[in-house]
């Protein structure tokens, strides 16, 4: 029996409201300065598996595209939630994304990935999409909420998902909403492999 069996591969909206609130509970480091910057890098670097996402300022009209304001990086010890408003897309930054010994697990990836090389190029090397690696393994059901419902037993809040990121001062409820989806992304990762 493969330890993939536990899991069931669809679930409904129905079954996935029944589900307990989940979200990350460790701790959340808020990086607005480049010295802060450099050592969550530093950190960073040291880790084989990393849980990435992005956040945006959504934009209500038409032709108008915001650039990415939050880069949320979840390690085994902590979540990083970078304001990209405040530090740049250093090279340090770029390094661990090409850095083929850190894995970086995501969902729905490309576009962060598109939207973050916008700001500073890079090539990406070691980058797994768990809405492609899901399907792969036999899941019917993807996506952050029905992935967290399969793999993780926890429904999670997509509330926040359309609020200003840019905000100088994030709410809870926004740290949490960001840091919970680059955790999940480690999380169901970890479980899978």
């Amino acid at each position: 029996m493969s330890k993939l069996d536990k899991y069931k591969k669809v679930i409904s909206k129905e079954d996935i409201s029944s589900l307990d609130l989940g979200r990350y509970l460790g701790e959340i480091v808020l990086v607005d300065t480049e010295n802060a910057l450099h050592k969550a890098c530093e950190e960073i670097t040291k880790c084989s598996i990393i849980g990435i996402d992005t956040e945006t300022k959504p934009s209500f009209k038409k032709g108008v595209v915001n650039s990415v304001a939050l880069l949320q990086i979840a390690t085994d010890k902590r979540v990083y939630i970078i304001r990209l408003k405040s530090v740049n897309m250093s090279s340090e930054l770029a390094t661990i994304f090409s850095n083929k010994n850190i894995i970086k697990v995501g969902i729905a990836v490309r576009d962060d990935l598109k939207d973050l090389k916008k700001i500073h190029p890079f090539d990406e090397k070691s980058v797994v999409d768990l809405n492609i690696l899901a399907p792969e393994l036999g899941f019917e059901s993807i996506g952050a909420k029905k992935l967290s419902a399969l793999v993780l037993g926890f429904r999670i809040s997509k509330r926040q998902q359309v609020s200003n990121w840019e905000l100088e001062e994030l709410t809870q409820a926004q740290i949490n909403y960001a840091a919970t989806d680059a955790w999940i992304c480690r999380e169901i990762y970890l479980r899978l492999t």
